[in-house]
């Protein structure tokens, strides 16, 4: 489905709104002081259907430079500009501010609407547009068709009609297939319905009832009630502008520049790695560490800029850099940005994010800038591969990634199943993928834990699985751990014998004394057989104490002694002898009492008891009232 939204630039009362009241019959003024005055100072909507029956939208934008801000907040996401020139002044600093800002967002259609024509004559009409082509020169609005119209007397308004509807063909679908992300632009409060928000849905798809992300905050919402252009509908598309009645939030903790999206596509961040370009009419060089005013989407926000490869950058010039914002922000990778001077209020330069989510780095570093640099060309493999193992750690899923990367989220499975036949990538059967660096990294930190572990305790036989994922593997969830461990182990680096790893290198090695006592200790259980006795009674009789644990611990992880509980410990070989008795017994009788299994292994009752809980827990046997039976 292709949706168009177009917004209105230039200086001001040059006659954005008078055009797009006569376009569309609707007063995009909202407040009563812009129309008092006849001066725009917020943003405006409108719509209006063209020949081809598709709707457009439209966003009016201030053209006064005092409401720059409100203006850039107007342009995010829109397909077509109409760049509106007095045909009685021409072009005026603000065209000219205007102009520059589209050109840095990248804004790729356009049309030069020259207003007010019926005020002045023919050679005036062509005098102004040769001024306005002398500026055009270079932006992407060189060549573009130049219309003169009046607000007044309709001239040229079919003509500006036409045109916009065969641009509006070429205008790309919009990525409806990735996870929805919606800038916002407004938030208000309506009596009887709630908080409402509007904006340009930039990517994917947003359905009534569905639970989305606003970001930075982070607070989860519920879409109570869609509008497009006033009508109520159950699903909004990518490149509409949209009204949303939202649950589970109030107005006071929402603000334009807010991002609301699907949950963990985004992330909220306070460094921006990005190609920066500054204007070549930029009233100086700019040096590092200045303060400026980024606009990204909606959003205003403070920063410094940290210049990564060069000392300061010249008018013209473009550079390798990092933001440092004053408050937190969402976006993605390739996003469009514009920035201005903290002071003067003059629009400098722009460029594109390279890293939503960037680390602060040390300035000149060689890794760090052919790092920006792969991702500044744009290749999408190079990205895929940088986005996995930057995010390894947190074993994102494809829509993580897609998220993070700003690539469709099919591209990505793409390359991802790519690295995985190449072997620089893992999946994990529930979805989630990391790099295989960040494995070999993650072995490393393994393997040097596990050789402190075997130095401190040379008598334990492994490191318990739970100590190990809290020290090499935090947050990551037990299954997902055991799949590394056995990973790693299946190149025989580590040996996982149930609850315990160790390093496949490693044995436990007894002096002939501590052998010796081994050696009793399971003899001594041996011949107690089915009667074993209380391990007080036991140690008392074997001389143990607390300078034996680690032996017993290992009697224990090496299978050769069998806990029934606290109180009763038994000899691994006797424990299977009296387990296959009572299956053979199971199998043939179906059930046996707590009496008959006494009797059977030949023990007394206490222990026939703790056998059978024993089992129990195993899940070889269940009780059925005063029965046991195989489950």
């Amino acid at each position: 489905m292709t949706n168009v939204v177009i917004g209105t630039a230039g200086h001001i009362d040059h006659g954005k709104s008078a055009l797009i009241r006569r376009l569309t019959g609707i007063e995009p003024d909202r407040w009563e002081e812009e129309r008092k005055r006849g001066i725009t100072i917020d943003l405006g909507f409108a719509f209006f259907d063209l020949p081809s029956k598709k709707r457009a939208g439209i966003v009016d934008v201030p053209g006064h430079e005092k409401f720059i801000r409100n203006m850039l907040a107007g342009v995010s996401g829109i397909d077509i500009v109409l760049l509106v020139v007095s045909a009685e002044e021409g072009v005026m600093p603000q065209t000219q501010e205007h102009l520059d800002i589209l050109n840095m967002l990248e804004v790729k259609r356009g049309i030069v609407v020259l207003t007010k024509s019926d005020l002045v004559d023919a050679e005036m009409i062509e005098l102004v547009k040769e001024d306005v082509k002398e500026h055009l020169v270079g932006t992407f609005l060189e060549g573009q068709p130049m219309i003169p119209v009046s607000s007044i007397t309709g001239a040229g308004l079919d003509t500006l009609v036409e045109e916009i509807d065969k641009m509006a063909v070429g205008v790309d679908d919009k990525p409806e297939h990735i996870p929805a992300r919606l800038p916002i632009d407004r938030v208000f409060t309506l009596q009887g319905v709630g908080t409402v928000i509007t904006g340009t849905l930039v990517e994917g798809k947003i359905t009534q009832d569905d639970t989305l992300v606003v970001y930075p905050l982070e607070k989860e919402v519920r879409i109570r009630k869609i509008q497009n252009h006033n009508v109520d509908v159950s699903d909004a598309y990518a490149g509409q502008r949209i009204a949303l009645n939202l649950t589970g939030i109030d107005k006071a903790h929402l603000h334009r520049g807010d991002v609301l999206a699907k949950a963990d596509t985004m992330k909220s961040t306070m460094m921006l790695d990005v190609e920066f370009s500054l204007l070549k009419s930029a009233p100086k060089a700019l040096e590092n560490w200045t303060r400026l005013r980024l606009y990204q989407g909606t959003k205003e926000v403070l920063c410094r800029i940290v210049l990564l490869d060069r000392e300061r950058l010249e008018p013209g010039e473009s550079c390798l850099a990092q933001l440092r914002l004053e408050d937190k922000t969402a976006c993605k990778y390739g996003d469009r940005f514009v920035v201005r001077l903290y002071s003067p209020l003059i629009t400098v330069g722009g460029g594109k994010i390279l890293d939503p989510n960037a680390v602060k780095h040390k300035r000149f570093n060689e890794d760090i800038l052919e790092d920006l640099l792969t991702k500044l060309e744009g290749d999408p493999k190079q990205i895929v591969d940088g986005t996995l193992y930057k995010m390894s750690k947190a074993f994102p899923k494809v829509d993580d990634m897609a998220g993070q990367s700003g690539l469709a989220a099919d591209l990505i499975k793409g390359h991802l199943e790519e690295m995985l036949e190449e072997g620089t990538a893992f999946m994990f059967p529930s979805g989630e993928w990391i790099h295989t660096s960040y494995l070999e990294e993650v072995e490393t930190h393994i393997i040097s834990n596990l050789n402190s572990y075997h130095e401190k305790n040379p008598l334990k036989a492994g490191m318990p699985k739970e100590e190990l994922r809290n020290k090499t593997l935090t947050g990551v969830k037990n299954k997902s751990a055991d799949i590394i461990f056995n990973q790693i182990a299946d190149r025989g680096v580590l040996r996982v014998e149930g609850a315990l790893v160790s390093l496949s290198s490693f044995e436990v090695s007894l002096t002939p004394k501590q052998q010796e006592k081994v050696d009793r200790i399971v003899s001594f259980f041996k011949l107690c057989g089915t009667k074993p006795l209380a391990v007080s009674e036991a140690e008392q009789k074997l001389g143990l104490g607390k300078k034996d644990k680690d032996l017993i611990d290992l009697l224990f992880s090496t299978g050769k002694l069998v806990k029934l509980d606290e109180k009763i410990w038994i000899d691994a070989e006797v424990l299977k002898s009296c387990e296959n008795a009572l299956i053979s017994h199971l199998k043939s009788e179906s059930k046996i009492s707590l009496a008959e299994f006494r009797d059977l292994v030949d023990t007394s009752r206490k222990n026939a008891v703790a056998l059978l809980e024993y089992f129990d827990a195993q899940k070889i046997t269940k009780r059925q009232e005063d029965y046991r039976v195989l489950r």
